[in-house]
C-alpha cells in the first residue's frame, strides 16, 4: 500500500477540533464515514451522527484540547499518538489523557473512517467525584 499523498486532513481535523469547530470537523469526512470508540465500542456512522457526537463531547469537556505527540503513516492510515487536556463537567475536574486516533483517508484525502484509543479507566478515575 502507498502511504497518504495528502495527510493534511488529520492537521485541518485536530486544528477543527482544537477550535471547537465540530462541524469544520465532520466536513473532512467523506459523507458515510465512521467513528467508533475502541474504549467504549461504540461505533457512529454519516455526517448527522458525527456532528452529534463531537458537538456532545464538546458540551462535556468545553476546553477540550489535542495535543499531537506523534504521528505515523502506513499505507492508507495516518496514527496520530495525543494528549487530551481540558476541564470534564461541572464541577469542572481537570483532565489529561494520552490517546491515539487512527485515521483511515480516502485516495483524495478525505476521512473515511477514525477510531479512538484511549483508557477508559485512567479517564473514569480523573472524573470521579470525590
Amino acid at each position: 500500500m502507498n502511504e497518504p499523498t495528502n495527510p493534511g486532513p488529520v492537521t485541518a481535523f485536530l486544528a477543527a477540533c482544537n477550535a471547537h469547530d465540530w462541524a469544520g470537523a465532520v466536513a473532512l469526512y467523506t459523507p458515510d464515514a465512521s467513528h467508533t470508540e475502541a474504549a467504549t465500542g461504540k461505533s457512529r456512522a454519516g455526517t448527522e451522527a458525527l456532528t452529534a457526537g463531537l458537538a456532545g463531547f464538546g458540551a462535556m469537556m468545553p476546553d477540550a484540547r489535542w495535543n499531537e505527540v506523534e504521528r505515523i503513516l502506513s499505507g492508507p492510515h495516518v496514527l496520530l499518538r495525543y494528549e487530551l487536556s481540558g476541564t470534564f463537567g461541572t464541577p469542572g475536574r481537570a483532565l489529561r489523557l494520552p490517546g491515539v486516533f487512527m485515521f483511515t483517508l480516502t485516495a483524495t484525502g478525505r476521512i473515511a473512517a477514525t477510531t479512538d484509543f484511549w483508557d477508559k479507566n485512567a479517564f473514569l478515575a480523573q472524573i470521579r467525584q470525590d
